[in-house]
């Protein structure tokens, strides 16, 4: 099957920058796109160690900017690990006798469902903010935002007040969620992608990690200070990334989006390692493929509102990135994010609950690490395929242990599985979406598609942090382990999904993926294996 591009005249196309300053880009169309399947070429060719040393820059870049993951990773395990931690459940909660403590059922899905409350709120204004003020506004903003209310949690002296805290928090925090991805995917050259991507969830890990060893160095303390303490470690991440990124370039594609081609261009020079002869028209193709597919979407009445993300092919791309970012929720849902209560409700002592839950965090960033490799060598769909399938044999042997006895020795083996689901997870499910909606919106909708994409999660976490506490706690459902059952069968569901329905987009530009996802008849399972040829101004595609 082919598909044909619009027949384009050979005029005379000339881009102004937007505040009329200095000089303008005034290309023919023919040159423009040469040097843009020039540059097209030269992103296909380019290996990972050669894609490492022409974009140095980029590298750096996207690595400080993505720092900012840690805050929202650390939270997320903070809170989750509290439930199960003495001082907290003593100090926020009520006596259940034998000198035990339990939070209310309502008052831990309400803390559970603040910070996402507060995400759903930052993802809606960073994908409004980003798009009228950019990428690196938005940041420094939020980052002094945090740092005021992180007071709030801090000095919370009822479980109320911390609940504001909690969602006044997630505001930033929920920027932090998209805005990072985003600008990865957009200063990340076509290798080395799916390694900027891995990089934001390893952040994310890395925060992770640091919450569950803080708490573990303090799970002995019985007093305020045992959760005040990490509350307050919240303030030196701002501290130490702030100074960094106020220097950091902004996004090129968000320029071209702006019309503002010459700040475009000294963008790209600032990601690039362009000091050679060699390297010398590098920019320019650079620019030439960005305003090529600028052109290409606005050709299409491509638009920039959220109607835009439900309209024609982009209904698919939104499908794509909606439900797979909402899988990281479905495929462990209940059980991940309240691992540390899930281990003492499995029948560990808290010091062990702890002891695993801190395992988790190695796992985590070892295997998110590992992603890395796979996602590069191997794609988006068949892995993610792969990850569903384990993943829901493991749930189900979950809920098969819990249904058999509630021994000391069953709450190990019932733990031991879960951490081997947990390792499968942070090597597809985990860091995949972030991959995918790196690479399935079209760049004028990028911002919105990864709103729409991270409300979904947000919303699916919320229904996760409301249902979860009454099939676990004790007082409750008492489901335990058994929600493996449950879970599994989402695995599944989601499985089912993606054979129909993920496209593969790994190794293909923007432009590229425009085209593909333009073209008629074209579906999940030939989407992989569709060739694109050129002639002149002339596009085909078959498969």
């Amino acid at each position: 099957m082919e598909h044909k591009a619009p027949d384009t005249d050979e005029r005379e196309f000339a881009f102004h920058d937007k505040n009329n300053a200095t000089a303008e880009l005034a290309k023919g169309d023919v040159t423009l796109r040469e040097e843009a399947n020039e540059a097209t070429a030269e992103e296909h060719s380019a290996t990972l160690l050669g894609a490492i040393s022409k974009h140095r820059k980029a590298v750096a870049w996207a690595g400080v900017v993505s720092l900012c993951i840690i805050m929202d990773g650390y939270d997320s395990a903070l809170m989750g690990s509290l439930f199960g931690f003495p001082a907290f459940q003593k100090y926020y909660g009520h006596s259940i006798g034998h000198g035990k403590y339990q939070l209310d059922p309502k008052w831990q899905s309400a803390l559970g469902f603040a910070s996402p409350i507060g995400n759903l709120i930052g993802v809606t204004v960073n994908g409004i903010g980003t798009d009228h003020f950019g990428h690196k506004p938005v940041l420094i903003w939020s980052m002094v935002a945090l740092m005021g209310l992180v007071f709030i949690q801090f000095f919370a002296t009822s479980v109320q007040v911390l609940f504001v805290g909690q969602l006044l928090c997630g505001i930033p925090w929920g920027i932090f969620s998209t805005l990072a991805p985003g600008y990865a995917s957009e200063v990340a050259p076509l290798a080395l992608r799916s390694y900027f991507e891995t990089w934001v969830v390893c952040c994310w890990g890395i925060g992770q990690f640091v919450s569950y060893a803080v708490l573990f160095s303090l799970q002995h303390r019985d007093d305020h200070w045992a959760f005040r303490i990490p509350f307050a470690i919240q303030w030196v991440w701002p501290v130490l990334i702030l100074p960094i990124v106020v220097f950091c370039p902004e996004s090129p594609w968000w320029y071209v989006r702006q019309n503002r081609l010459q700040d475009a261009r000294k963008s790209i020079e600032r990601l690039m390692n362009n000091h050679t002869n060699e390297l010398a028209d590098a920019p320019e193709k650079q620019l030439a493929l960005m305003i090529t597919t600028d052109r290409l979407e606005r050709e299409a009445n491509e638009g920039t509102s959220y109607w835009d993300c439900f309209r024609r092919s982009d209904i698919w791309r939104t499908e794509v990135a909606c439900i797979s970012w909402g899988s990281q929720i479905l495929t462990g849902f209940v059980i991940s994010g309240f691992s540390t209560y899930f281990f003492e409700q499995a029948g560990l002592a808290s010091s062990s609950a702890f002891k695993m839950t801190l395992g988790m965090g190695g796992i985590h960033l070892l295997c998110n690490g590992l992603s890395a490799a796979i996602s590069g060598n191997y794609g988006r769909r068949r892995p993610y395929m792969i990850g569903c399938f384990f993943m829901a044999i493991l749930q189900i042997i979950i809920g098969i242990l819990a249904a058999v006895g509630g021994s000391k020795s069953l709450g190990y083996a019932t733990s031991a599985v879960f951490l081997i689901w947990y390792a499968v997870w942070c090597l597809t499910l985990g860091p995949l979406p972030y991959v995918i909606n790196s690479e399935v919106s079209s760049t004028r909708l990028r911002s919105k598609t990864f709103v729409l994409a991270r409300g979904t999660y947000i919303v699916l976490n919320i229904v996760n942090s409301v249902v979860s506490p009454y099939l676990l706690n004790p007082t409750a459902a008492n489901w335990k382990g058994k929600t493996g059952f449950l879970t599994g069968g989402l695995n599944a569901l989601c499985l089912l999904w993606a054979f129909m329905r993920l496209p593969e987009t790994a190794n293909r530009t923007f432009e590229e993926l425009d085209i593909l996802f333009t073209t008629k008849g074209i579906n999940a399972r030939n989407f992989g294996k569709a060739e694109i040829a050129r002639e002149g101004e002339e596009v085909s595609v078959s498969f």
